[in-house]
């Protein structure tokens, strides 16, 4: 896994070099959030089966876990630069793929290859702001590129909406935005910090100095992917036409940006531990109501939006807890096994999901994310009082 290089840099090009990385992940978040209801909606289209459509969701989360090992490699190998332009040009070769087929299999292999070059301006991406990044500003500008994602996340099914699932008008505008989010980083490449490769410590030692963390990123990549890919045919189940349940989506992730500012100043005044589980508890409501919000236009955006809020506090409380338990020399290495476990949730998830919501869809769905929510809190709460007692007891060794 890669550790952080020290970067010395000006205020100023510090604040350029952020700015690059963070306009890029606006960018790379239109197209997945272009990526992620076209192809719902697409195979919905074509009579899929949930389960299939399940698969697809999750590929992303198959290819990155398949690959991270080489990615990290590769990355160190190319550099930042060539790894996040190079992860654009795939992802966008990959829409452009996609509009030419219509077999439903190699659409989801397709996902797959193309979700591992977007993997790369994602690790890339994340590890660039760490070295970037001050430390006591370490949060906010982790927020700020959060937001930046999720805006885009945002306008991808506002766009969608606009141009229609249909035609090769759809797959060029992905293709054309995505080849592109990758220029702010061409532009700014000689404000790109210095990776350097280590390689030291293994997934499980780095899990394992944070393990409440990597339940947390977990928490947050079933409930983020599952929500995502999946939201759009819940609605349509409960009778939503496909403008709204997309503009069902939008709502969700508009709420996933605009809550993180409360959220991350509230995580500065209590624990945020603590945090994560009242935002697990909140997640819990808000999916039972769900049955009844879809019945009524305003009830389903109202609780969508505070789901978006909560869903994206997972992630975001997950590596400020990170930051606040873990030095400086092991911070790559966990912070690589907190995305590993991130995408095992966005793995399991949306298959699970999709297998629950062949026979009864919005019911399906919510029982299974409820389940998932409560098994992984009861998890978190355990490996915190395991972490803590472990603690202790070094602390007594060390007196003694």
């Amino acid at each position: 896994m890669a550790a952080l290089a020290e970067c010395e840099f000006s205020a100023r090009d510090r604040i350029l070099s952020l700015a690059a990385v963070i306009s890029t992940s606006l960018g790379v978040g239109i197209s997945f959030g272009i990526g992620f209801p076209l192809t719902a909606l697409t195979l919905e289209d074509w009579h899929q089966p949930k389960w299939m459509i399940g698969l697809a969701g999750a590929a992303p989360a198959i290819a990155v876990l398949v690959t991270l090992p080489l990615l990290s490699k590769v990355i160190m190998r190319l550099g930042p630069v060539a790894s996040i332009a190079s992860g654009c040009i795939i992802g966008s070769i990959g829409f452009l793929a996609l509009s030419v087929v219509s077999s439903p299999w190699i659409w989801v292999v397709i996902r797959l290859l193309m979700s591992a070059g977007f993997a790369m301006p994602w690790l890339a991406g994340e590890t660039w702001i760490n070295a970037v990044a001050r430390e006591d500003q370490r949060g906010r500008v982790i927020a700020a590129y959060a937001m930046a994602f999720f805006t885009g996340y945002a306008v991808g099914p506002l766009l969608l909406q606009m141009l229609g699932i249909s035609g090769f008008l759809p797959f060029l505008a992905a293709a054309l935005i995505t080849a592109f989010s990758g220029l702010p980083i061409v532009v700014g490449r000689h404000l790109a910090p210095a990776f350097t490769y280590d390689g030291e410590r293994g997934f499980r030692s780095a899990f394992f100095l944070a393990p409440a963390a990597m339940v947390a990123a977990f928490i947050g990549g079933f409930s983020e992917i599952v929500n995502l890919s999946l939201i759009p045919n819940v609605a349509l189940a409960a009778g939503w036409s496909q403008d709204s349940a997309l503009t069902l989506l939008t709502v969700m992730t508009v709420g996933g940006i605009l809550l993180q500012i409360p959220m991350g100043w509230l995580s500065d005044k209590v624990s945020r531990l603590n945090l994560v589980v009242w935002c697990g508890i909140v997640f819990i409501a808000l999916a039972l109501l769900l049955p009844w919000a879809l019945t009524n236009a305003l009830a389903g955006f109202v609780v969508m939006f505070l789901v978006g809020g909560v869903i994206l506090g997972f992630y975001s409380l997950g590596l400020a807890v990170i930051g606040e338990r873990v030095g400086a020399q092991d911070l790559a290495a966990v912070n690589g096994a907190f995305i590993i476990m991130y995408q095992g949730g966005a793995l399991l998830g949306p298959i699970i999901s999709g297998i629950a919501m062949t026979e009864r869809p919005v019911n399906g769905f919510v029982t299974t994310i409820v389940v998932l929510m409560v098994l992984s809190g009861g998890a978190l709460i355990a490996l915190d009082r395991w972490d803590r007692g472990r603690g202790r007891r070094e602390d007594v060794r060390k007196l003694g």
